[in-house]
């Protein structure tokens, strides 16, 4: 009786799931024409005022791309169906809110970028788009745990833009 019961909620269990949409990552249908398959990232230019802020917002973007999976990563610019290349261009943080005594307790983190995705097969623009985010955190009376929360927000960011350009480029939107 226990062993029907069993095989019952499973079968329930898996046509619900599978009456849901649930799917793997990577495994979703995608606006991709079909002629593209692979992507390279080369590390984005940094003309912010914020040095090496690049190398962590590249690896980020790719770690976005390999976790989609709808295309896959490649290193080689010349043998990708699509290069993606980006300058990020503005970095700035804004005081948004104060405490009784007009300190500081809450910042917004911007970064802007300029991205270009270039489709090599076709020899023609696939994607030309200027993004910019933020990401708020809280300041403390302890610089160094301000510069954490800052550190922190930044990488936030990192994960908007790239969560973006990935639905960008496969999804369109």
């Amino acid at each position: 009786m226990i062993a029907r019961k069993l095989v019952w909620f499973g079968l329930l269990l898996s046509l619900t799931l599978w009456g849901c949409g649930y799917q793997m990552a990577g495994r979703g249908v995608t606006q991709l024409p079909p002629h593209l398959r692979t992507i390279s990232i080369p590390v984005f230019e940094n003309i912010s005022a914020e040095p090496t802020i690049q190398r962590p917002f590249t690896e980020t973007l790719r770690r976005a791309f390999i976790t989609d999976g709808r295309l896959r990563l490649v290193n080689d610019k010349s043998g990708a169906d699509l290069v993606m290349t980006g300058t990020l261009t503005k970095y700035w943080i804004r005081a948004v809110a104060f405490n009784q005594f007009d300190i500081a307790t809450e910042y917004w983190v911007y970064l802007e970028a300029d991205v270009l995705v270039k489709d090599q097969v076709k020899n023609k623009t696939y994607l030309k788009q200027k993004l910019k985010t933020r990401w708020d955190y809280q300041a403390d009376v302890v610089v160094t745990t301000s510069e954490i929360a800052r550190q922190e927000a930044l990488i936030q960011t990192y994960r908007v833009l790239s969560q973006r350009l990935v639905s960008l480029v496969n999804d369109k939107f």
